[in-house]
């Protein structure tokens, strides 16, 4: 039974991606057939530079990634408890390891790469002595609450904004950009070049395998969240309130949309980069949803302390003067973020959905 629901999941899962690239490049089609008909050589350029553009990408991510030291395997430990001191002593091992590549991660100031080289000298010394079962516990516990915890929650700081930082940059190109065409391959340029950053910030290089499965990971939480339909949500909830604006509505609602799967990206990717005990999938997609609250509120704000001032330059008086309208039909579309969450068998449907209504909609315009 369970096999069984997972193949569904994972059929889900790649339609939905299929669909995706399919859209992307019906988008791509559309635009290279607009500018051809302008001139044969603007249309051409137009494939160049995606074809150069995705290249670029390509190398770009296996440099980076390439670059930095290969992960550190995880030992096995279902229940501390009921472990033996072998494994114990293993475990401490690999604790030192870590906090060696912490030592010389060049995102921590000097001050904190001592602290690591000195807890993982103390992890040495300390198993020279022989320690029983209880010590070699309490030393994990220490060790794991006093040196590694710290020392991430400092990456984690840095790896936050550099998310919210992408999160804005993708709101803001959404938002005002004229060319809807590229909109997708923006998103998912800026989307891959944060994971690649953020795998840089915690130091750590994952085989080709568990580089495939970080993005498999990733995928599987971000899209449990239901943005098509948010989005729809967001852009009915501002229509009933500012009436006659309908294309910076689109815009906005495309922007937040847009920049809610960033964040939520970003943070899944912080899950999956800093998990030194091990990666349990359940567990951190458990806490990723669980703060969807506070990610929808970050985009809210940084929309308005980054994006607002310029969307309300280039529409005008009408939308410049519907600041607390607006404000208000985001919020009623936050309250009811629960809504939003979806089992990723449900995906193929949606996507099946998404492209009907991006074929149709050319005809509805008319």
């Amino acid at each position: 039974m369970l096999k069984t629901a997972w193949r569904m999941i994972r059929l889900g899962l790649i339609v939905f991606g299929v669909m995706l690239c399919f859209i992307a490049l019906m988008e791509i089609i559309q635009a290279y057939q607009a500018l051809r008909q302008v001139h044969p050589a603007v249309g051409y350029l137009f494939l160049l530079i995606i074809a150069g553009g995705l290249v670029w990408l390509a190398v770009y991510y296996w440099k980076t990634i390439g670059s930095r030291p290969r992960a550190l395997a995880t030992p096995r430990i279902e229940d501390f408890d009921k472990a033996t001191v072998r494994q114990l002593r293993r475990y401490c091992l690999y604790l030192s390891r870590y906090l060696e590549r912490l030592s010389r991660n060049p995102n921590l100031p000097d001050l904190r790469r001592q602290e690591a080289e000195q807890s993982r000298s103390a992890i040495l010394s300390s198993l020279e002595t022989g320690l029983k079962k209880e010590e070699l516990l309490a030393l994990i516990q220490r060790i794991e609450e006093t040196a590694v915890g710290p020392l991430l929650a400092e990456i984690d700081e840095k790896a936050g904004k550099h998310v919210r930082d992408s999160m804005r940059d993708v709101m803001i190109f959404v938002t005002l950009s004229p060319y809807k065409s590229i909109d997708l391959a923006v998103v998912i340029y800026r989307n891959v070049r944060m994971v690649t950053d953020l795998v840089k910030m915690y130091n750590a290089r994952p085989a080709l395998r568990e580089q495939l499965a970080i993005f498999y990971d990733i995928f599987t939480i971000v899209a449990t969240v239901n943005y098509i339909h948010l989005g729809r949500n967001l852009f009915n909830s501002l229509g009933s309130k500012i009436p006659g604006v309908g294309r910076f509505l689109d815009d906005i609602a495309q922007g937040i949309g847009a920049g809610f799967l960033t964040t939520i990206t970003g943070h899944a990717a912080m899950q999956r980069c800093r998990a030194f005990t091990g990666w349990n999938p359940k567990q951190a997609r458990d806490s990723v949803l669980s703060h969807l609250g506070d990610f929808y509120g970050d985009v809210r704000d940084v929309f308005f302390k980054d994006v607002w001032g310029m969307v309300s330059q280039t529409s005008g008086q009408a939308l410049a003067s519907a600041k607390g309208a607006v404000a208000t039909a985001i919020d009623e579309t936050g309250q009811q973020i629960g809504k939003w969450i979806r089992v990723p068998a449900e995906l193929a449907v949606e996507a099946g959905k998404s492209v009907t209504d991006w074929f149709t909609r050319p005809f509805k315009q008319e």
